[in-house]
């Protein structure tokens, strides 16, 4: 503190003197507030201000030295032609030749550039640099000071989770400096959705989040939810070319989902999951999703004891080959049969089981049943083979082949009386890494066949370069073949585009005589369908097999 640094018995006309020509500004105010001395650097000052405001600051002070203790103080200065300047001043009593304290003498220390760097360092501790959004600490200021406004006024908050779809893809096709870029503009676009009090941060590498203070529900939600993923849909012009961009939206609401700040991030992260697991773009909190909740890890349990046990089943579907109507091979059909909940289809378990690490004891049990199945059709001198669908967590699990070339040792079947299928939407996303992992399984010598072809974005580079045998046509195009041009069109043009690439063709979903005769005139190969039969038992597929439509 300056008084500190002037001790009462220091005279003052050399200390006067010695602040002459010194940095800091210098003023000395009489206990009637005049002004009685300024420095050189002070005059500099005084000539800054418009209205005195210098003076009539230092003259405030007087009454806060009557107790003889100093005060510190910053103010901001503006001149007529808008230049500034931030001053810190130091005031303490001021006392001449030894005689008791009669005015103030105030040490102002311009601060400008400190406070400027100051600022510009707590800018850069809680924003991105890259977007300039609000970034992570930020945030969780923000959710904090909501949480706690949503608590006095007893309503409701909602935080969304944002991660972009494919944005690795991007980086691998075009560089890093394309994805930065793309993340650039994201801001602003997602900006434009939201009310002046929401905030938009980026909490990750291609993760946003977007808070919705006080009053926000679900219907607000998922209304601001709606508006950015249309916004995204636009194309972004990235290095002067178009780029489009999707994004999973995870939406969770205090308190309804969480009773704090660490439990609404949780819950919004596991809802941004479910959406991308889905596909299905916005998913609110589901506390199915959760693994931690008591419900799902009853719900685990009860899956490991059914692969364990005799709660699975698989039912067969055949496959004909639609210029002769013989049985080519049969698709296995995973249920379960629940204790509670009746008989139920891949959809309802499949996503526990890829989210627990599930998927490979229940491969491992489907191919032993499938490919057993299998070998007693074979031993009743049928050719027929055998599909199982494949998840994408099955396919890039390096020990794939072998399991499978152990299943088929077993069950002493050909390699090629076994088919793969996978989803087409499954392999949009790495497409290097599912190329290797389709060689790796190729090496087996089991047959690959794209499923639902026609329901995902998958590239004609990538159709080229899978080592596929066959594509699925997907069901709903098959359905309303005969009834709609633009289905007509795609079945016609799949059937084209799978014989020059050197695959057989199927289609699935015949529900009619019409619709195989349609697919039999196109070229067509091979039909499934309830049209020639409903998913059976194990023995009744064994009848089947051989038999002609």
């Amino acid at each position: 503190m300056l008084g500190e640094l002037v001790p009462s018995d220091i005279q003052a006309e050399p200390l006067l003197e010695a602040l002459e020509h010194a940095a800091p500004f210098a003023l000395v105010i009489d206990e009637a507030g005049e002004v009685v001395f300024v420095n050189a650097r002070g005059r500099e000052l005084l000539a800054l201000q418009a209205n005195g405001e210098v003076a009539g600051h230092l003259r405030q002070q007087i009454a806060a030295l009557a107790s003889g203790m100093p005060t510190v103080r910053s103010e901001q200065l503006v001149g007529a032609d808008g230049s500034s300047v931030r001053v810190q001043w130091s005031s303490s009593p001021y006392a001449a030749d030894g005689t008791e304290p009669r005015g103030l003498l105030a040490i102002g220390l311009d601060v400008t550039e400190a406070q400027a760097r100051e600022q510009e360092l707590m800018s850069l501790a809680l924003h991105d640099p890259l977007t300039g959004l609000p970034n992570r600490a930020l945030l969780a200021d923000r959710i904090s000071q909501a949480l706690l406004t949503a608590t006095r006024e007893s309503v409701s908050c909602a935080l969304l989770v944002l991660d972009l779809d494919r944005f690795k893809s991007l980086n691998d096709r075009r560089g890093h400096g394309a994805g930065d870029e793309l993340l650039q503009q994201i801001g602003p676009r997602i900006q434009a959705q939201l009310r002046g009090a929401d905030t938009v941060a980026r909490i990750g590498g291609d993760e946003f989040a977007i808070l919705l203070p006080p009053p926000s529900d679900v219907s607000a939600a998922l209304a601001t939810a709606q508006k950015v993923r249309s916004a995204l849909a636009a194309p972004f012009l990235i290095e002067g070319e178009g780029e489009s961009a999707r994004a999973s939206i995870g939406i969770a609401i205090f308190p309804d989902h969480a009773p704090d700040a660490d439990g609404l991030r949780r819950t919004a992260d596991l809802a941004m999951y479910a959406a991308k697991r889905a596909r299905s773009e916005i998913a609110v909190y589901d506390p199915l999703d959760d693994l931690g909740s008591p419900v799902v890890v009853e719900q685990i349990a009860r899956l490991q004891r059914a692969i364990t046990g005799n709660d699975l089943s698989l039912e067969y579907q055949a496959c004909r080959d639609l210029r002769t109507g013989a049985v080519t091979r049969a698709e296995a059909l995973l249920r379960w049969d629940h204790p509670s909940r009746g008989r139920l289809l891949p959809g309802a378990f499949l996503p526990l089981a890829e989210r627990t690490g599930l998927t490979k004891p229940l491969l491992a049990w489907v191919l032993s049943q499938a490919l057993g199945a299998c070998a007693s059709w074979r031993a009743a001198c049928s050719p027929a083979g055998v599909s199982v669908n494949l998840t994408l967590r099955d396919l890039v699990d390096p020990e794939l082949p072998a399991l499978t070339t152990a299943a088929l040792r077993s069950a002493g079947v050909p390699a090629a009386s076994l088919t793969f299928e996978l989803n087409e939407r499954e392999l949009v996303g790495e497409p290097r890494r599912i190329e290797r992992a389709f060689g790796h399984l190729d090496g087996t010598g089991v047959r690959l066949a794209l499923d639902d072809f026609g329901r995902g974005d998958l590239s004609m580079r990538s159709l080229r370069a899978l080592p596929l045998d066959e594509v699925k046509l997907d069901r709903r195009v098959v359905g309303s073949l005969g009834s709609d041009a633009e289905s007509w069109a795609f079945v016609r043009a799949g059937i084209e585009l799978g014989h020059d690439l050197g695959l057989q063709v199927v289609a699935k979903g015949i529900e009619d005589g019409v619709t195989r005769d349609l697919l039999t005139r196109l070229g067509c190969d091979i039909g499934q369908g309830y049209f020639f039969a409903r998913p059976v038992g194990p023995a009744s597929i064994g009848q089947s097999i051989g038999a002609a439509a």
